[in-house]
């Protein structure tokens, strides 16, 4: 049994529901106690555990520090710090934030996954949806997308299907690091 300890960045315009996802993915609240939202001030790190994934043949256990990132640029002075060590990018948007949400993204690409030279393996968008998760077309996203895994997430029916998702992201990010160490 391998050990890990990851991470994770997610970050992505204000009101994308950023927070409400990491706090379902580290089972800090159910889904159905979630009404009330207030902007994330700087960061926030959420750290839990998952168990028995497997990567490469061999099961891993994976400490996971979810850095729940505020969208709010005036904390962009403290981008350095958060982009430290990082092992994997999830960029979030919702229907909320269609209309910034493609120019928005990219600058956060550019900045947490392609400066410090990341794998597109290891980032994925997550478009939190509730109306209509399959909507992604549009957020018009840019070319630099297309190699990027992207995720429909539904909070309200489809939140096993998040952690599925979330478990297979950081196995490609897993398999992506085990890589660079051979």
């Amino acid at each position: 049994m391998h050990h890990n300890k990851l991470k994770i960045i997610m970050i992505g315009p204000c009101e994308s529901g950023k927070t409400l996802i990491a706090n379902f993915l580290s089972e800090s609240v159910n889904i159905e106690e979630v009404d009330v939202t207030r902007p994330t001030q700087g960061v926030r790190i959420v750290e839990f555990e998952l168990s028995n994934l497997v990567v490469n043949g061999k099961s891993h256990n994976v400490d996971i520090e979810l850095w729940d990132c505020s969208g709010d640029h005036r904390f962009e002075s403290c981008w350095p710090a958060l982009r430290a060590g990082v092992n994997g990018v999830i960029l979030v948007c919702s229907t909320n934030t269609i209309d910034s949400a493609g120019r928005e993204v990219e600058l956060l690409y550019n900045y947490f996954v392609s400066q410090p030279k990341l794998s597109a393996k290891q980032c994925v968008l997550f478009y939190n949806n509730a109306q209509d998760p399959e909507d992604m077309e549009t957020l018009n996203l840019s070319p630099t997308f297309s190699k990027v895994s992207q995720v429909a997430v539904n909070m309200k029916s489809g939140g096993n299907r998040l952690k599925i998702d979330f478990s297979n992201y950081i196995v490609s990010v897993l398999q992506t690091l085990n890589k660079d160490n051979q």
